[in-house]
């Protein structure tokens, strides 16, 4: 490699790091926003927007080889950043409106346990799957599928079914009144 060469790669992965760093960055105001908005709309609604932007980015990605352009980049660290990882202003709200008590504790742990399992394994199998297809349109396209399975197993899960979201702050101004006892 001449050292022309070189400085391409090396500016490439700088690149590289700069949109993995956006995606945190825009994932910030999502949660903030998303989680706010989940006490008003429901944690169903809230979970399948963050499902529905990690759809996004991944038909983002399937495209992305055919069609590059950073247009398109860009929208995907939005996707992924300020809707997907939304998911995480609601994760542990979910299963408290659903399996609140004592063993609440060992539940959410379990379930974080298989979350982060999940995480790991899944880079491994998108790895091994490109390896034997030499593509990695087959993983991107599993992970779609299982985005939108969890937007549909939440509705099923119905924590709204647990514990109602207000549906309007209460107006400005107004102090409810404390009822006093005889």
């Amino acid at each position: 490699m001449n050292p022309f060469q070189n400085l391409i790669s090396l500016l490439f992965f700088v690149l590289v790091g700069i949109q993995l760093g956006l995606v945190s960055l825009v994932a910030v105001p999502g949660q903030i926003a998303l989680g706010h908005v989940s006490d008003r709309i429901g944690r169903e609604a809230v979970w399948t927007v963050g499902c529905l932007g990690f759809v996004l980015c991944l038909l983002i990605l399937l495209v992305l080889p055919q069609a590059p352009s950073p247009a398109l980049l860009y929208l995907m660290v939005v996707a992924q950043g300020m809707l997907g990882y939304s998911l995480t202003s609601v994760i542990g709200a979910i299963p408290l409106e659903i399996f609140e008590g004592r063993h609440y504790g060992t539940i959410f742990g379990t379930l974080m346990l298989a979350a982060i399992t999940g995480g790991a394994a899944g880079p491994w199998a998108a790895g091994a799957l490109h390896d034997a297809t030499g593509s990695y349109a087959p993983a991107f396209s599993f992970a779609l599928a299982g985005s939108a399975f969890s937007a549909l197993a939440i509705w099923l899960a119905a924590p709204r079914k647990v514990r109602a979201v207000a549906t309007a702050p209460p107006a400005r101004g107004r102090r409810r009144r404390a009822s006093s006892s005889p």
